[in-house]
């Protein structure tokens, strides 16, 4: 069964599913070999692993399939890919969900911020920018209609909480606008919606009022633990950055103590073996083609 269709069937069970955030082919097939449901490929991480830049839309359209589609050949879970704002109008949205369609993600997620959007948790960054909610309906019709295969997911959200500091998001009341925007994007065809929520509260408020599937997302700000969001029922749930933020924090670590002891032996202990690396990469497998093919 393709991921597409495992993804669209887990749907339908509605099975609550447990992805994790992976910036490149290897991050991503450690992911699988975990035991996780899927892989999700966000801005935040392939900007900062491909770049060393923050997430504030640097990567181009190109640059961000080129790693997706090392991703979905490296693995055989479903891949789901963060699409931005969709790099455009609806018509660049169109062309947008053929190339990630065609790359082989199972969906992608298209978010109502104008360009170019930026991660809502950088401090210090001006605040993003809603286009208005008849134009991302516009767009999310876009990707319907562009999809060749009825399971690729289009997942719709709305980052009302980047427009506003988090004081004024809560003494305004602007989950309302999340729900009023999330449910006119359902509307629109979206097959998901995707939210952030800080506290559990949240969880409950859009579990409660958003009329579709939901992904939930957690990170340092939203640090929820994966049964919260399996108790209420939501589609999926998204470590979004918790691999990226251990590989930068064991490369932190073992480069300091090997700047400081200038011995292989000292960072032994840090280390996969020779044995267990080429176990991950799958190296018996070429060792029976180089057998099986005759080469030389």
């Amino acid at each position: 069964m393709k991921p597409r269709t495992r993804l669209r069937q887990a749907l339908a069970e509605r099975k609550t599913l447990h992805l994790v955030g992976a910036h490149d082919a290897l991050s991503a097939l450690l992911i699988q070999q975990a035991g996780f449901d899927g892989v999700y490929v966000g801005s935040y991480s392939t900007q900062a692993t491909f770049l060393a830049k923050p997430d504030l839309e640097l990567m181009t359209k190109t640059e961000r399939l080129l790693i997706v589609r090392n991703i979905v050949k490296a693995v055989e879970v479903p891949v789901i890919a963060d699409m931005e704002e969709g790099y455009g109008n609806a018509i660049a949205v169109m062309e947008a969900v053929r190339d990630f369609e065609a790359a082989g993600v199972a969906g992608v997620h298209l978010d109502d911020e104008q360009t170019p959007s930026k991660c809502p948790v950088m401090q210090g960054i001006p605040l993003n920018r809603l286009i208005e909610v008849d134009e991302m309906c516009g767009k999310i019709r876009a990707a319907v209609q562009a999809r060749e295969d009825a399971d690729f997911l289009i997942i719709a959200r709305s980052d009302v909480v980047g427009t506003v500091t988090r004081q004024e998001y809560y003494a305004e009341n602007r989950m309302e606008e999340v729900v009023a925007r999330s449910n006119a994007y359902v509307e629109a065809g979206a097959d998901c919606v995707m939210v952030m929520a800080f506290t559990e509260r949240e969880l409950d408020f859009y579990a409660e009022r958003i009329r579709a599937p939901l992904v939930g997302l957690y990170a340092p700000v939203e640090p929820h633990p994966f049964r919260e969001f399996e108790r209420r029922g939501y589609f999926m749930a998204i470590g979004t950055i918790a691999p990226l933020y251990m590989y930068v924090r064991s490369l932190i670590d073992g480069l300091r103590e090997l700047k400081e002891t200038a011995d292989w032996n000292a960072i032994a202990h840090r280390m996969v073996t020779d044995a267990e690396f080429f176990r991950v990469l799958g190296l018996e497998k070429y060792r029976g083609m180089y057998e099986e093919f005759s080469i030389r």
